[in-house]
């Protein structure tokens, strides 16, 4: 994993409000379950609950149990506070538990095991990259499926960090505002990557306006690991998946050249 805990993890409402509006990935899962009706669903890395929760609450009409994993303690308790104030029916079928992707145990097997948000870039080395997969199959039933939600390398900015002189741009990727309180989020970004350790150095600067009178400025760096497709494939192949669709930008579609994201499906052989 990452050398350590990311601020931005130490302020979920922060990382929530960063993440307002994005609801393209919660539909795609949504999809997946009227599509293939699992039973039992557990989400990796589930931090604040922000795709969690609103699968508990689509499932929890059909007896669908979803379970959240999470490791760290200040996402866990948002997720925790958020899923008390579900209705009952919900508050049923979820239940979050503390525990690391690359090391947990399932005391009853599931149908689907997600992945969102590119929660395995954190991942860093192929030694945990295997042991996350591999306990991901293990807490599969037979035929089970494990959904990996990766970002698609940016080679353009790639390419200006292997620059001589090295050149990482500032962009504003975020600009947020709090639909209830006002607050404004705005998210820099650079970005260094180390095609060595197929690795990108990306710092995250943030500038949030609770009010007129001032601001919070803060420093999230992330270290993660670069995915390229044949590589996932491999991963899966290896801990005893076979590849069962690709998908690109939360679509149907198949994946392609110009899709954002890398959502691959592996079936527990």
């Amino acid at each position: 994993m990452t050398r350590g805990m990311e601020p931005i993890y130490e302020r979920p409402r922060d990382y929530d409000l960063e993440h307002e509006g994005d609801d393209e990935d919660i539909a795609f899962y949504l999809r997946l379950l009227e599509r293939w009706r699992p039973r039992r669903v557990i989400e990796l890395a589930a931090g604040s609950g922000r795709v969690t929760i609103p699968l508990a609450r689509a499932a929890a009409a059909s007896g669908v149990q979803i379970v959240g994993l999470e490791r760290e303690g200040a996402m866990l308790e948002e997720a925790i506070r958020k899923r008390a104030d579900l209705d009952e029916e919900a508050r049923r079928c979820l239940t979050f538990m503390t525990a690391d992707m690359r090391e947990w145990r399932a005391e009853q097997p599931f149908d689907l095991v997600i992945a969102p948000c590119s929660s395995l870039s954190h991942v860093l080395t192929l030694d945990d990259q295997i042991a996350a997969w591999r306990c991901a199959r293990e807490a599969l039933t037979d035929g089970g499926r494990f959904v990996v939600d990766l970002t698609m390398p940016s080679l353009a900015a790639y390419a200006d960090s292997l620059q001589t002189p090295p050149r990482t741009f500032v962009e504003i990727d975020v600009d947020a505002r709090d639909p209830d309180s006002g607050t404004r989020l705005l998210r820099y970004k650079t970005t260094r990557y180390l095609a060595h350790e197929q690795r990108a150095e990306i710092r995250f600067l943030y500038d949030k306006f609770p009010d007129s009178s001032g601001v919070d400025r803060y420093v999230s760096d992330f270290d993660c690991h670069v995915y390229y497709p044949r590589e996932v494939e491999l991963l899966f192949r290896l801990t005893g998946f076979r590849v069962e669709a690709w998908f690109g930008d939360y679509s149907m579609r198949r994946l392609r050249t110009s899709s954002r994201q890398l959502i691959g499906v592996g079936v527990k052989m």
